[in-house]
């Protein structure tokens, strides 16, 4: 189920429930994955705002084209069902052949205090992280009928190819042998956030952004923390608002 709203430009990060409560009951629909897009997207630029139902009656709304400015911060700061990750409105894509901005501000979630949604963790457009979604349901379908999708498992019948340590324990992966040590650490997909080393993105594009994630690494740990002993607010903190401080800080550790 899918639709388009009228555009209006938006002047805060806050929407008035009122503003929302009739597109989640007439436009959104109840089947977990249904979007309605309230606000269009510009081409290569960005996706709009969408709202996008998940489990049972939660419901997010996601705009990737919205700017938040220093007032939204604050809004974000005292309302936990707003989120502005960093980066939201400007980081592009993670997707290197994709130009639109890969991480949107949440206008708001029904049920904050669920664990953050892989829209906003993922650091890709909408458009492109819905693809992602469709590609990893058909393959968790294959695997249910019985169709192969890749293997990865240890090969203790796997020929000898070599290795260069006897230490070294032997994995076949998708018809390829690969030897690794036994300390050696698995990483299934990228990061989130980050891309591909590419021509387009050597030593120089990953060092600054190794420096940009630890740098909101650190900023989103300290905010937790002051959130937590209640410094920002001057008020005893709610589990729902760390709870929220923590999601973000999450997010920025995964990405490190």
């Amino acid at each position: 189920m899918s639709g388009l709203a009228a555009y209006e430009p938006g002047q805060s990060v806050y929407i008035q429930p009122e503003e929302y409560t009739k597109d989640v009951e007439s436009q959104l629909g109840r089947a977990n994955g249904n979007t309605y897009q309230r606000k269009p997207g510009v081409d290569n630029v960005h996706d709009g705002q969408i709202m996008v139902r998940l489990k049972k009656k939660r419901f997010i709304i996601l705009d990737y084209g919205y700017a938040p400015n220093a007032h939204d911060h604050e809004i974000a700061k005292s309302n936990p069902h707003i989120t502005i990750p960093n980066g939201a409105g400007r980081s592009k894509c993670a997707t290197k052949t994709c130009p639109r901005v890969g991480v949107p501000v949440l206008m708001h979630d029904s049920e904050p205090s669920e664990p953050m949604s892989l829209y906003l963790r993922g650091g890709l457009c909408f458009s492109c992280q819905r693809n992602l979604n469709e590609k990893r349901r058909t393959q968790r379908k294959r695997k249910a009928d019985g169709h192969p999708v890749g293997e990865f498992r240890v090969g203790g019948d796997v020929p000898s190819v070599g290795s260069a340590s006897g230490n070294s324990s032997r994995y076949r992966c998708n018809d390829q042998i690969v030897d690794l040590n036994p300390d050696a650490v698995v990483i299934n997909g990228p990061v989130d956030g980050t891309r591909t080393r590419g021509p387009d993105y050597r030593c120089p594009e990953i060092g600054s952004d190794l420096i940009r994630i630890v740098s909101e690494l650190s900023q989103e740990t300290l905010s937790l923390i002051q959130h937590s002993s209640g410094v920002q607010t001057g008020m005893p903190p709610t589990a729902n608002s760390v709870g929220h401080s923590y999601q973000r800080a999450f997010l920025s550790a995964s990405r490190a």
